[in-house]
Formats: structure tokens, C-alpha cells, sequence
């Protein structure tokens, strides 16, 4: 049984999942909040190590990476898992199926040696929050980093500053989703309302490891489209990324 690296001993048969920003504490049997990790009384067991919810080959592009190795070719997984409740009533990659006939696998050396076979220039985790899947993404970046295949993943953000520093010198590039700027926006649109860690996390992956980011924000009318919010988000965006972050 694979225990994941990102986790921190509570007390006897209590582990706290440093994965993302919820940090469950998870006694035996315990499943955390992503639905995909859980406590066996030793560590924290992520469920969805080695399955996919979908791989392609495809323009980088297609992940609103269009400032990013343009016009390459990119070999794009991912898993099952998200770190927002809201998602995981409406999102296909947040819960694993319960038909396990359904739950493919791929290893992730395997991962980097597709790339190479289909003429693909980079990795992207595309499909599933990378962060619920931490375990199983650090080893395909590491793999496709060392394959020299650019690297890059698609996140809401609600990673650790500890596991970004496990990504952080294998990754390239982030295509980073951030859905508002307000609190109850975030809480309507996520179920989260304690949000801004992801603006820390974000920065932290311009400032201290370079990565290149493109940040998208989806507009719901009458949500998180008043004119304040979305000045702020903006100046955000200009002031902690750089004047040259594409938002799309």
C-alpha cells in the first residue's frame, strides 16, 4: 500500500493530508474531503494513485496555456479528485467511478515514454485537481522533466505551499483557474470560503520558481462580475504574477 509523502503525524492513528489547503486530519478510515485520500491509522493513502479520468494529444492551447510553447504538441492526463465541494457534484474527473472496470490505469513512467513516442514536446495534468493527486503528479512531472518534456498543470490552486515546493523544480508552467475575487464569489462558486492561500500559493510559484502563468477566470453573470471585484482581480494579477500574466 502506497502512503503519500505529504503528511504529518497528529497523534497515534491521526494523519494530517498536507495535499491541499484543507489539511484533513484523517484517523483509520477517514476519507478527506477530495473524496480520493484517506487514513489507514498509518498515513494517508491516496486512492487514485496510477488511474486516469482522461489522456490526449493536443495542442498545448487546449489548457489556456497560449502563451506557453505555442503551437506544440502536448500529451495531456489526468486523474480523479477535487479539492472543492462544489466540483464535485458537477465536474466528470471528481469522483472516482465505482465501477472499477472504468478506473484505468497508466504508470507514470509509462506517461513520459507516450509523450516521447507521440512527438509531443510537453506533459500537462489537464483532468482532476493536481493537488488531490499529488503523489501520483510529482512522479509524472519528475519522469517527464527528466524526459525533457516542458511540464505544466491546470489547478483551482488549493495546493500547499508544501507540495508547489515538491512540484516546483519540475514544473514549467501553471494554467491556474482562479473563479472570483470576493468571498462569498469563492464560496458560491467553490464551497470555500478561506480562498486567499491560493493568491499566496500562486505568487509563490511566479516568485520563487519561475513558472510561467496564464490565469483564467470563467464569468458568472451576477456572481462574480461586479466591476470592484473584478478591479481587484486584475490589480491582483498585475502586482503579485507581472504586467506580462495573460488572463484570459
Amino acid at each position: 500500500m502506497r502512503h503519500s509523502s505529504l503528511a504529518t503525524v497528529l497523534k497515534a492513528g491521526v494523519v494530517r493530508c498536507d495535499a491541499c489547503q484543507w489539511r484533513c486530519a484523517l484517523a483509520w478510515g477517514d476519507v478527506g474531503r477530495c473524496k480520493v485520500r484517506y487514513g489507514d491509522g498509518e498515513g494517508v493513502v491516496p486512492d487514485n494513485y496510477g488511474l486516469i479520468s482522461g489522456a490526449a494529444v493536443g495542442p498545448v492551447e487546449d489548457h489556456r496555456l497560449w502563451h506557453f510553447f505555442p503551437d506544440s504538441l502536448a500529451f495531456s492526463v489526468g486523474s480523479w479528485g477535487s479539492s472543492f465541494p462544489a466540483d464535485q457534484g458537477r465536474s466528470p474527473y471528481a469522483l472516482l467511478p465505482e465501477d472499477e472496470t472504468k478506473r484505468r490505469k497508466l504508470d507514470p513512467d509509462r506517461t513520459a515514454t507516450f509523450a516521447l513516442e507521440h512527438l509531443c514536446r510537453g506533459v500537462v495534468w489537464a483532468y482532476g485537481e493536481p493537488a488531490v493527486s499529488f503523489d501520483y503528479v510529482y512522479d509524472v512531472l519528475k519522469l517527464a522533466r527528466a524526459s525533457s518534456r516542458y511540464t505544466a498543470i491546470v489547478t483551482g490552486g488549493y495546493l500547499t505551499p508544501e507540495a508547489l515546493d515538491l512540484f516546483g523544480p519540475y514544473l514549467d508552467g501553471i494554467s491556474l483557474e482562479l473563479r472570483a475575487f470576493d468571498d462569498a464569489s469563492y464560496a458560491r462558486l467553490t464551497g470555500v470560503s478561506d480562498w486567499r492561500g491560493i493568491l499566496d500559493v500562486a505568487a509563490r510559484a511566479r516568485k520563487r520558481w519561475n513558472c510561467h502563468m496564464e490565469v483564467t477566470t470563467r464569468l458568472h453573470h451576477g456572481v462574480n462580475t461586479a466591476p470592484e471585484e473584478l478591479r481587484a482581480l486584475i490589480g491582483w494579477v498585475r502586482d503579485a504574477l507581472g504586467t506580462h500574466t495573460p488572463w484570459h
